[in-house]
């Protein structure tokens, strides 16, 4: 039985955000050039995701958030931050705010940095209010850049999507803004079977057999799944808020973050062997398409490259989304 069209595109979608945590510029060329040839719902979802990865996984390159109508500009940005070090003080500033406007208080730990927690909560709960917050604060160029690029997109995504991008701008606004470095050569052969996650139908049946067979709590075997491998990324810039916010996950469920690779160890041995089959089927899907289309991808290499390297020269209040 063949896989249904929305199980293929959700291993595609978990693919390209692997690739650009990894640092793979090539794996996301040829992920992205395939995602573009599923059609016009690929096209607009990439559209979207975007933004969302550039704030989740480097947050100042939201300023880069600077598209036309053509596929290979979107696809520019993404290649911006999966070539730099990541930074993710967004990510966990906004999951934890976003925890908290759900009620869960015990994001707070007695210091002065809850406050930042309780405004960017206080966004969530009343958008319109903070985004013309936002839009009175005196900024440099830069800072403006990412504003603006954050209010467009500030109804992309799922909520907690959209927590991250408030994060980000509230970030910028108070001026912590930490300078952009280049990530590190990615791993020589990409781990295809860590695509399969909780968002994917293989990724949450073997989680749940492993936990079962391992006598393992389902949530750690997710979270430490996640921290080890789903997360891993090709240099990271010092993110307090992400330190913060991985710490806050290891006390929801019971863990101590030093004693998680006990438990990571074994289940990853089992994890790997589970998937090796629906990973090696990916990795040949990929490997085949790219035999087939390489014109598509050598076009879109070129036009991501000259993109970028015209970038500054393009006058942002010209350009239009989309």
């Amino acid at each position: 039985m063949k896989a249904s069209r929305s199980r293929i595109e959700k291993r595609y979608r978990s693919l390209l955000q692997k690739a650009v945590r990894r640092g793979d510029v090539e794996l996301v060329f040829t992920t992205s050039s395939l995602l573009e040839s599923l059609g016009s719902k690929e096209k607009n979802w990439y559209r979207s995701q975007t933004a969302i990865i550039a704030f989740e996984e480097c947050w100042p390159l939201g300023t880069e958030l600077i598209f036309n109508k053509k596929f290979h500009s979107k696809v520019a940005a993404l290649i911006q931050v999966t070539r730099a070090a990541k930074a993710r003080d967004a990510t966990g500033l906004g999951y934890l705010a976003y925890a908290l406007s759900q009620g869960d208080d015990t994001v707070y730990t007695g210091t002065d940095d809850d406050k930042a927690i309780k405004i960017v909560a206080s966004a969530i709960r009343r958008p319109d209010d903070f985004w013309q917050w936002i839009s009175w604060q005196k900024t440099t160029e830069t800072e403006k850049t990412l504003l603006d690029n954050a209010a467009r997109f500030k109804n992309v995504g799922l909520p907690h999507d959209k927590a991250v991008i408030q994060a980000a701008a509230y970030l910028a606004a108070t001026g912590q803004f930490p300078a952009i470095s280049e990530g590190q050569a990615p791993y020589p052969k990409f781990p295809y079977w860590v695509v399969f996650d909780i968002h994917t139908v293989e990724g949450r049946r073997v989680l749940r057999d492993i936990a079962r067979d391992l006598h393992i709590p389902l949530s750690q075997l997710e979270w430490t799944y996640f921290y080890f491998e789903g997360a891993l990324a090709n240099g990271e810039i010092e993110s307090k808020w992400w330190n913060r916010y991985c710490q806050w996950q290891f006390n929801k469920i019971d863990l101590a973050a030093s004693e998680a690779h006990l438990l990571w160890t074994p289940a990853k041995a089992q994890m790997t062997e589970a998937l090796a089959l629906e990973g090696r089927q990916l990795k040949s899907e990929l490997y085949r398409w790219k035999l087939a289309n390489p014109e598509p991808i050598a076009a879109l290499k070129r036009q991501v490259q000259l993109y970028i390297d015209h970038l500054d020269e393009i006058q942002r209040d010209q350009r239009h989304l989309f």
